[in-house]
């Protein structure tokens, strides 16, 4: 796969003389070998940044090192929150922007492949487009997009965010990848206390979203999505038109991807509540193919028990003490 390039986004970690870095590219290389790969990290100092340069002067890797611009904290008294959307966003678009083959794969620092399982899926995706034709006027990308599914949110699950692709892993066209990770940096204003049914979130829109949101207004001038405090059928239509016509979902063991940190830290939570090929293949079919019921009572019942297990559960953050405690134990790294 020459006209591939990865791009490896996110922190390095010294632990161990960068071995887990080291490791995933390594991974990659043996696996890719005449693909370009690119790793996109902060400003170590020089004596850190020659000795990781030294680990993988073997690998043929184009290291970049950005200004960290740090986390964006929330606080609520002397408890913080803290997201890394403007670290995600800053090295994405410097690692994306050196690339110089067609098509760029973004992936995380502490993630990897483990077959060739991409390459099978890429080299089918025109069948895939030939038999799933896309809407002009959901079509903002000049291609779908390969989308890893963790975190690529189904609508109308017992979770169901809005406009909530996957950012973990993607494949597409170097400008469509690109694009998707130009949006301005994020600030204060993007924290807000949402509870909307089953939905607790401490940001109007989180970094997913946030991404994608920020493009289609760009391209779409009358689109106007204000965030996790809104709901309704339209709003989940236009959520699935927009994710179906610019995104191609498939699960990790589908593309031969692991990322450990979703089974160590979070325990593969939300498993039930992302997208898959099947969700994907149903909603097309349901929009373009004139079949007016893709799911069954089984899927109705199976959600709306989630979704009333998910209100009780997320009910006592309203109370603002132990809200506050919860936040300080689960801000994010």
């Amino acid at each position: 796969m020459y006209q591939l390039s990865f791009v490896f986004q996110g922190k390095v970690d010294f632990y161990n003389e960068c071995s887990e870095i080291v490791r995933n590219i390594q991974r990659v290389r043996v696996l890719f070998p005449l693909s370009e790969i690119i790793l996109s990290t902060w400003l170590l100092g020089s004596e850190r940044e020659n000795r990781l340069l030294e680990k993988l002067k073997y690998l043929d890797v184009n290291v970049i090192f950005s200004v960290d611009p740090g986390p964006l904290v929330y606080r609520e008294g002397s408890y913080q929150w803290v997201s890394n959307i403007n670290r995600m966003i800053n090295s994405t678009k410097k690692g994306v922007e050196a690339a110089t083959r067609e098509y760029v794969v973004k992936l995380r620092t502490d993630s990897y492949f483990i077959n060739r399982n991409l390459n099978k899926i890429f080299l089918h995706k025109d069948i895939i487009n030939s038999r799933f034709n896309r809407e002009e006027n959901y079509s903002l990308f000049s291609e779908r997009i390969i989308n890893c599914n963790l975190f690529a949110r189904h609508s109308r699950s017992y979770r169901p965010f809005k406009f909530h692709p996957g950012d973990i892993m993607m494949l597409g066209k170097k400008e469509d990848v690109l694009n998707f990770f130009s949006s301005p940096d994020a600030d204060e204003s993007l924290f807000e206390i949402i509870f909307n049914k089953t939905i607790f979130s401490l940001m109007r829109l989180v970094p997913e979203q946030y991404l994608w949101v920020n493009y289609i207004k760009k391209r779409v001038h009358d689109f106007n999505y204000l965030g996790n405090n809104a709901r309704g059928k339209e709003l989940t239509s236009s959520s699935e038109r927009y994710y179906i016509n610019n995104f191609i979902p498939f699960s990790s063991k589908q593309l031969g991807f692991v990322w450990p940190k979703y089974s160590d830290k979070y325990n593969n939570k939300g498993r039930g509540s992302i997208y898959h090929f099947y969700d994907w293949v149903k909603i097309n079919n349901q929009f373009y193919n004139n079949k007016k019921r893709v799911y069954g009572y089984r899927f109705f019942y199976k959600t709306v028990c989630l979704k009333i297990i998910y209100f009780f559960f997320y009910f006592p953050l309203r109370c603002g003490p132990l809200r506050r405690i919860i936040m300080q134990l689960k801000s994010r790294e």
